[in-house]
């Protein structure tokens, strides 16, 4: 039969109590739940591990007499059940020399004679709570830590800025817990640059973190922490100014911080109850700090900030690779070269930042329109060049044909009135795959390579200003012609 089931507060232990004794039991259970516990009484070892199927407590209170069996491990069972709970044997007077060693036998904690009064079955339950806080933060610490480890190379590896924030946000999630949150970057400067000598560098502000990602609609991604009504603002800023995690019973806010830089916000909405350990959460925090610069860096250096396409060089270096992989597995590739029509006209007579909102709306319809894994990049000035893996003449020409679609319905155009609707040349040539298999047919030239198929693009687009919708299929090469000789 179990007694007792207190309801204890939120950040309260729990305790069973095993005793033949029904009035001690319920006494006993009236005094931990006082304490701010809660506590459970079983009057034999059946009903004991009945309980414990269900429940697992914090703390074991068991009458030693209950454990006289012979042959049998009943207290071992128990403790199978509550895995990490210490135990504390109870009888009526002073323990002898049988009791030492069974105590020395199956660790317990302690020893509580029934005659020493309520308050020495309080501090004895008080001590163990102590111990048992003490264990699960050790079992916290080490699980975290786990977690930590998996999470990092998944942190570093080469991705991009939104992808990084997204990850940031499940492992976050799955350190603290939480019902929703977002991470947001730092809109202004997410390297965390040095100061330039001379120059008064202005404070952090929360108006500078932009949410990139989020899962749940009370967090919009584009806005600014600032405008975020549901989360309070003073935590935002006071994490930010003390650089310091603010982890209450409602939000959880992380800076993710390097040195004197906050170069990202981890929030989470009702983390869980549980004690945080501060210094794998900070940990973490730098980890995914480090994680942001790595990719804003990366972003930097292969990304056009204009366009938001890649930048040429990057380009250039992955057609390479395809290259390579199409020789090997024997695939098509395809490029497609597009520039915009009297783009320096536009630019004359509505201004270089209207030109600007032209390339980045095209970078951004163009990566609309190709598969993710298609390379779209910027080969200069108004010039895209499009990388078509795995897709043929006809293929290229059907990409295309999309693209001029997709520009012929614009509507709402993002730049002035009076802007015409925007025009391109479009080219294409396609490096087939030979009947001859790669082997017989020796090693190529990549750079040669390269460089012609990107030669008969550029041929094919200046020939579509004078073609039906401005599109021109060029030749289609062959692998034979590039051989090394």
């Amino acid at each position: 039969m179990i007694k007792g089931g207190t309801k204890r507060p939120e950040h309260g232990l729990s305790v069973l109590l095993v005793d033949s004794d029904p009035g001690f039991l319920s006494q006993s259970c009236k005094l931990i739940a006082e304490d701010g516990h809660r506590a459970w009484g079983a009057e034999d070892l059946i009903a004991a591990a009945n309980f414990l199927a269900d429940q697992t407590p914090n703390l074991l209170v068991v009458e030693l007499a209950l454990l006289d069996a012979d042959g049998a491990d009943p207290l071992g069972d128990l403790r199978a059940r509550a895995p990490g709970a210490p135990t504390i044997l109870t009888a009526s007077g002073p323990p002898g020399e049988r009791l030492h060693a069974f105590a020395r036998d199956h660790d317990i904690y302690g020893y509580y004679d029934k005659g020493h009064g309520d308050d020495c079955l309080r501090l004895w339950v008080s001590a163990a709570f102590v111990t048992a806080r003490h264990a699960e933060m050790i079992r916290q610490t080490r699980h975290s830590l786990r977690q930590l480890l998996e999470a990092v190379p998944e942190l570093h590896r080469i991705q991009s800025l939104d992808e990084v924030l997204e990850t940031i946000l499940g492992q976050v999630n799955e350190l603290i817990g939480g019902e929703s949150g977002f991470v947001a970057a730092r809109a202004s400067d997410p390297v965390g640059k040095p100061p330039i000598e001379g120059f008064t560098e202005f404070p952090q502000t929360i108006d500078d973190y932009v949410v990139t990602a989020a899962n749940a609609d009370a967090y919009p991604k584009g806005a600014t922490v600032d405008r975020l009504k549901s989360v309070p603002s003073h935590l935002i800023r006071r994490a930010v100014d003390e650089r310091s995690n603010v982890i209450d019973d409602h939000h959880g806010v992380l800076p993710l911080a390097l040195a004197e830089h906050v170069l990202g916000l981890a929030y989470l909405n009702k983390p869980s109850p549980h004690e945080h350990d501060v210094d794998v959460l900070q940990l973490f925090a730098t980890q995914a700090a480090a994680a942001i610069r790595n990719a804003a860096l990366y972003e930097l250096a292969t990304v056009d900030s204009t366009t938001r396409v890649f930048r040429k060089s990057f380009t250039l270096e992955r057609l390479r690779q395809t290259l390579k992989l199409a020789w090997r597995k024997g695939f098509p590739v395809s490029l497609l070269m597009l520039d915009i029509d009297q783009f320096r006209e536009l630019n004359d007579v509505h201004g270089h930042i209207t030109g600007d909102r032209v390339l980045r709306h095209l970078g951004a319809m163009l990566k609309r329109c190709v598969r993710d894994s298609d390379i779209v990049g910027r080969f200069g000035g108004d010039e895209f060049l499009l990388i078509l893996i795995d897709a043929n003449r006809t293929g290229a020409g059907i990409v295309a044909d999309r693209l001029y679609e997709a520009l012929s319905s614009e509507r709402g155009m993002p730049w002035p009135e009076g802007v015409p609707r925007l025009m391109t040349s479009m080219g294409t040539a396609t490096l087939g795959p030979s009947a001859t298999s790669p082997m017989e047919l020796g090693f190529p030239d990549f750079p040669k390579v390269v460089e012609r198929l990107v030669e008969e693009a550029d041929g094919a687009m200046y020939q579509a200003r004078r073609a039906p919708k401005g599109i021109f299929a060029g030749p289609t090469l062959d692998w034979a012609d590039f051989l090394k000789v």
